[in-house]
């Protein structure tokens, strides 16, 4: 896949003033790295919104800087956007080195079905949404596939330890935990609460002897039918 491509300019306007590069559609934001001096620059916010979208801040983004020969190798280090409206407000470019690792975080995604969940009963509850991880520039991903397809029993999960990654990626989380897992739906969990604590009020209260199981109470012989 080929990298992002983004356009930006050198910028003189800083602190407070920067809001006016926003009112002229421009998002105020800095390009730093190891071999690279904290530099302020401006992107057109329309070309910034499709980059994003497209890159994240998992994918590397070619961002040529003025009329400089070579564009800066980069990653979206951080984004700033408007609490109220969602709007771009600030964003760090951080320059790459081809031969140093850099530390991302790729969604994880879940794919296939969990045997345990089709055949109902259960739901499947996704507890991890994206993971760091450690690669070179050049071995980046933008996502991890989850196959739940080996659960198939209740109370069955899916941990880190089972991820598979291409080679030259290292997951930087504890290999025990758990990214989905098979539990009993809440409402089911609560019924039995219920049903536990009604029990312990009627022991409490000599209704029924200690360790009785509440059963669902049957029609006698022939009263079947009858309303």
């Amino acid at each position: 896949m080929a990298n992002v491509k983004l356009e930006a300019k050198s910028r003189e306007v800083v602190g407070k003033k920067v809001k006016r590069l926003r009112n002229d559609g421009w998002i105020p934001a800095v390009l730093f790295g190891a071999k690279q001096a904290s530099t302020p620059v401006q992107v057109e916010e329309r070309e910034l919104d499709r980059a994003l979208g497209q890159a994240g801040s998992t994918a590397l983004i070619d961002l040529q800087l003025d009329s400089e020969s070579q564009p800066h190798l980069v990653l979206v280090r951080d984004i700033q956007r408007d609490v109220l409206t969602s709007r771009l407000q600030h964003v760090d470019f951080y320059q790459v080195q081809l031969d140093q690792k850099v530390k991302t975080s790729p969604a994880l995604n879940i794919v296939g079905k969990a045997p345990a969940v089709e055949a109902g009963g259960a739901i499947l509850v996704q507890i991890l949404n994206q993971v760091e991880v450690e690669c070179l520039p050049t071995d980046l991903i933008d996502s991890i596939d989850v196959d739940v397809s080996s659960l198939e029993t209740l109370d069955d999960s899916i941990t880190i330890g089972d991820l598979h990654v291409p080679s030259g990626v290292t997951i930087l989380a504890d290999p025990g935990d758990i990214v989905v897992s098979v539990v009993v739906p809440r409402a089911a969990f609560l019924e039995e609460e219920e049903e536990a604590a009604a029990l312990e009020e009627l022991e409490m209260e000599g209704l029924v002897p200690g360790g009785v199981e509440l059963e669902p109470t049957e029609p006698a012989a022939g009263e079947a039918g009858e309303e």
